[in-house]
């Protein structure tokens, strides 16, 4: 019987052939060096998103999300403002159309990002939905992150008036602490972010150094003060990790080395994504080297010397001598992503190093390095669309794809073995 209940294999096996489909579908824009798949595809492909989004059975937050949805109804809340106000005032007794609004403003925040970076948005898309769907769609914390990835890409955005993309883009990354309250470590990255524009090998040697100093300082009290930020009342510290924890044991319904194994698949490639985008921020010939090429007397000799030429060849002329500077320049809207990353992944793996509260950096890490999905689908669509590390890239895709197969693969046997 076809029953819409936690570890139904019926239901983990619809999900599972909705990933294959998106996959098979979007395949031609990661196997072909154009990137680019047919409208059809591609409206198919989002059309079969959002869908997945609406009925992620995979996972148990689904579920818990409609507890916390009854929860509401009954006038007993339990999650952000934003949500009991969505809940009662947009989709009252309807958890579908609420999950359709909330993941729906979440898909299209993430798409118009997409399309705003320089980057090709069909490969993008193809390794998004192949890799990290299951997770945006696992949690109400995609909105938040959405959200915020979404200020980031609009800061970097150019307008008539300089100023107005960035009070928009820091607005809409703060404003997505009211949608879920681990946003605020978001926030925190999102700021270094864009403040370290300078990000050179001195800059993240000063981040090593600094940063493990940092987190052995921490007392259990500074810890406790980031969860109080996360939640209403201090009184509520305990429940909220020790829900966090139920969650934690029991998205896999199991334990031992499977988990072990999904939790690596699924991290590892944070890491290596994030080495390859310092890397190649490390071997990139800046555009600013161009710039002081400009300056430098011996552009302006050239110029002089060449003013014979019409403006037209002088253009092309122009382009082939600076070739090597511009061929290697990565534009600054990527490079924010890859810092971005690369903030994630160093702050959250470090609380791991703080043994005085080791439950609450438990937590703490397995929900903030989640924050990586977004970053690492951009970063990593930039590496095989500019070959810059294809080789290291193409293999790390290949790792996180076999991640993905291995998490929906073991969650369909914990509920073929649970249901016997």
């Amino acid at each position: 019987m076809f029953e819409l209940v936690q570890n139904n294999p019926d239901l983990i096996t619809t999900n599972i052939i909705m990933l294959i489909v998106m996959w098979f579908t979007m395949r031609p824009a990661i196997q072909y060096s154009d990137g680019v798949v047919s409208q059809q595809r591609l409206y198919f492909t989002l059309s079969m998103w959002f869908a997945f989004d609406l009925f992620a059975f995979w996972g148990s937050d689904w579920f818990h999300l409609y507890v916390a949805y009854q929860d509401i109804m009954q006038g007993t809340p339990i999650v952000e403002k934003t949500y009991t106000w969505i809940a009662r005032n947009l989709a009252p007794n309807n958890y579908i159309l609420f999950r359709g609004i909330v993941w729906g403003l979440a898909q299209i925040l993430l798409w118009d990002t997409f399309k705003r970076l320089s980057i090709s948005t069909h490969l993008v898309l193809a390794l998004f939905v192949s890799i990290w769907l299951i997770w945006f769609s696992f949690g109400r914390v995609s909105l938040a992150m959405a959200l915020a990835f979404w200020g980031m890409a609009f800061y970097y955005r150019s307008h008539s008036i300089p100023i107005l993309p960035k009070i928009v883009g820091i607005s809409a990354i703060i404003a997505s602490f009211y949608l879920h309250k681990s946003a605020i470590f978001l926030i925190l990255v999102a700021i270094l972010s864009i403040l370290t524009k300078r990000f050179n090998k001195i800059t993240f040697a000063i981040c090593l150094v600094i940063f493990p100093i940092l987190i052995q300082l921490m007392s259990e009290g500074f810890l406790d003060m980031i969860l109080f930020t996360m939640t209403d009342r201090f009184e509520d510290l305990d429940n909220y990790i020790l829900k966090a924890k139920y969650y934690m044991d029991t998205e896999s319904d199991n334990h031992g080395i499977g988990p072990l194994i999904g939790m690596l698949l699924e991290k590892i490639p944070y890491y290596l994504i994030t080495v390859l985008g310092l890397f190649a921020i490390y071997n990139n010939k800046n555009s600013s080297e161009y710039e002081n090429y400009a300056d430098s007397e011996e552009a302006k000799e050239y110029e002089e010397n060449n003013e014979c030429i019409e403006e037209e060849d002088t253009e092309i002329v122009n382009m082939e001598e600076n070739a090597e500077y511009q061929e290697y320049s990565i534009p600054e809207d990527i490079k924010v992503y890859i810092r971005a990353l690369f903030f994630i992944v160093l702050l959250s793996s470090l609380l791991l190093i703080n043994f005085k509260s080791a439950s609450n950096t438990q937590v703490l890490f397995d929900r903030f390095i989640k924050f990586s999905m977004i970053p690492s689908a951009i970063v990593l669509a930039y590496l095989l669309d500019n070959y810059k590390y294809v080789r290291y890239a193409w293999w790390t895709y290949c790792l996180a794809l076999l991640g993905t197969c291995y998490q929906m693969i073991y969650m369909l046997y914990c509920s073929i073995t649970n249901s016997r």
